[in-house]
C-alpha cells in the first residue's frame, strides 16, 4: 500500500514538474509572455509605412511609430529612461490607434519589444544625453547638458537651421521635443517630424533668445500650438553674435547693469510654420542680422538623406538625415507598444517627477540670489577692464566703445578666463 502511495506521489510530482518545464520553455526570453501569447501579439499587429508628408505628429506615435533606429544610433552618447506621459509633461492616454492601411511585414528587430508590450502599456522612453556632451560658456563650471547650445546657426531654405557638433545632436535637434526635468535635467522625447529646430523664439532690440519646445506641442492649423517655456529654458545671445559658430559661448542671463535678463518681457517671434508643405524656421529677420553682424550669410539649401551615414556638410549644401517611419496597429483593438530600447533604465530604476514639482518660492528665492551676485561681479569687473586711457574694452574683439583697438598685453578676463562668451564677458557690452 505504502509502495503505491509513493508512487503515485511520484508520477504527480513528475507531471508537474514537465508541465512547469513546458511553461518555462513556452516563454519568451524576458518572461513576460508565453510563446503563444508572444506569437499571437504578433500575428494582429500591422505595419504601415507613414507617409513622409504626414507631419500631424501626437502623444500616441510615442507608442506606435517605431523608433528603433533612434534608440539604437543615440544609446552610446546617454541612457534611455521609462517613464509615464504625466512624468514628462504629457497626459496619460490610451495607446491605441485606429487607423486604414495595408498591412506589412513586422521587422524583425522590433520582436523582443514585442514580447513585453502588454507590460509597457502607457509607458515611454526618453533620452538622457551624457554630460561629455554638454558644454559651458564659464570655465571650471560643472558640465551641465543644455539642447541647442553646442553648434550654430544657419541660414537655410528651411529657414534657421541648428547645426550641432556631434552627431548625435544633429538627430536631437531636428526631430522631437525636450523637457527640462529638476531632478534628471534635460530629456529628449522622440519624434517622427523633421523641423530645421524645434524651438520657440523671443526678442528684442538687442538680443535674441530660443528655448527648447516641449512635448504635446505640435502643428496645428499650419502653426505651432501654444506652449509656456520656463524663463531659464532659453539661451540668450546678443544678435551681433547670433551667427558665430560655438554659440553657446556667447550665452549671457545678465544686463550691463547686472539685472537679469527676463525672456518674458521679450517680443515672441514667428517659429516654425507650414509652407506649402515644408515647415520652415522663421525666427530672427535675416535682413536684421546681417545688418547688426556685418558681413554676408550665406543660404545653405537643405537635401534629405534616409541613411545617416550619408549625412554631410558639403559647400551650399547640407544633407541631411530623413529616415523613414512606420506605424504599427492591432488588428483586434488590443493596447500594444511597439517601442521599447535594448537597454534602459526601468520606472521604478529612475522615477523622475512632474516637471512643475519645483516650489515657485524657491525659485524666487535663487532668482534674487542670482542677481545679488551679478552686480557685485559686475562692479568689480568695471574697475578692472578700464584701460590706461579711461575707456571701457569689450573683451570680446578687443576694442573700445569708439571702435579703437585695445593694446594692452593682456587679452584675458579678469578671472584669468578666456573671452569665449560667458555670463561675465556676456557684460562686457559698450556704452
Amino acid at each position: 500500500m505504502l509502495t503505491k502511495i509513493t508512487s503515485r506521489f511520484l508520477s504527480l510530482c513528475f507531471v508537474l514538474f514537465a508541465i512547469i518545464l513546458f511553461s518555462s520553455c513556452n516563454k519568451t526570453a524576458d518572461g513576460n509572455l508565453t510563446r503563444e501569447q508572444y506569437d499571437e501579439g504578433d500575428k494582429n499587429l500591422e505595419a504601415v509605412a507613414v507617409d513622409e508628408n504626414d507631419i500631424s505628429e501626437s502623444d500616441e506615435d510615442l507608442t506606435s511609430v517605431n523608433y528603433m533606429e533612434f534608440y539604437e544610433q543615440l544609446a552610446p552618447y546617454g541612457e534611455w529612461i521609462q517613464v509615464k506621459p504625466e512624468d514628462i509633461g504629457m497626459k496619460p492616454q490610451s495607446v491605441q490607434r485606429n487607423m486604414n492601411g495595408s498591412p506589412g511585414k513586422i521587422d524583425s528587430g522590433l520582436r523582443h519589444a514585442l514580447a513585453s508590450s502588454y507590460e509597457s502599456n502607457g509607458m515611454v522612453y526618453v533620452w538622457k544625453p551624457s554630460t561629455s556632451l554638454a558644454v559651458n560658456s564659464i570655465e571650471g563650471a560643472e558640465p551641465v547638458y543644455v539642447p541647442y547650445r553646442n553648434g550654430k546657426w544657419v541660414n537655410t531654405n528651411s529657414g534657421w537651421y541648428f547645426k550641432a557638433n556631434t552627431p548625435a545632436e544633429e538627430t536631437t535637434s531636428h526631430y522631437g521635443r525636450w523637457v527640462n526635468n529638476p531632478e534628471a535635467g534635460w530629456l529628449w522625447v522622440p519624434g517622427r517630424v523633421w523641423a530645421p529646430a524645434w524651438v520657440d523664439w523671443k526678442q528684442n532690440d538687442e538680443y535674441v533668445s530660443w528655448a527648447p519646445l516641449p512635448p504635446s506641442v505640435y502643428l496645428v492649423k499650419d502653426e505651432m500650438s501654444p506652449s509656456v517655456i520656463d524663463n531659464n529654458n532659453y539661451t540668450i545671445v546678443e544678435k551681433r553674435y547670433f551667427v558665430e559658430p560655438d554659440v553657446y559661448k556667447y550665452n549671457n542671463n545678465y544686463y550691463l547693469n547686472g539685472e537679469r535678463i527676463i525672456v518674458n518681457d521679450f517680443s515672441s517671434l514667428v517659429g516654425l510654420v507650414l509652407v506649402e508643405g515644408k515647415l520652415i524656421n522663421k525666427g530672427p529677420d535675416i535682413g536684421v542680422i546681417r545688418s547688426i553682424y556685418g558681413k554676408e550669410i550665406p543660404l545653405i539649401n537643405i537635401q534629405n538623406v534616409r541613411n545617416f551615414n550619408e549625412v554631410k556638410y558639403t559647400g551650399n549644401d547640407y544633407f541631411v538625415y530623413k529616415p523613414g517611419f512606420q506605424r504599427f496597429k492591432s488588428k483586434d483593438r488590443k493596447k500594444f507598444n511597439v517601442n521599447q530600447p535594448k537597454s534602459f533604465k526601468k520606472y521604478g530604476e529612475w522615477n523622475v517627477k512632474s516637471p512643475d514639482t519645483k516650489s515657485e518660492k524657491e525659485y524666487q528665492k535663487q532668482l534674487k540670489k542670482d542677481e545679488k551676485n551679478s552686480k557685485n561681479d559686475n562692479e568689480f569687473r568695471k574697475e578692472i577692464r578700464k584701460g590706461d586711457d579711461g575707456n571701457m574694452y569689450d573683451k570680446r574683439n578687443g576694442k573700445d566703445d569708439n571702435g579703437k583697438k585695445d593694446d594692452r598685453k593682456n587679452k584675458k578676463g579678469n578671472d584669468g578666463n578666456k573671452n569665449n562668451g560667458s555670463k561675465e564677458n556676456g557684460n562686457n557690452k559698450n556704452k
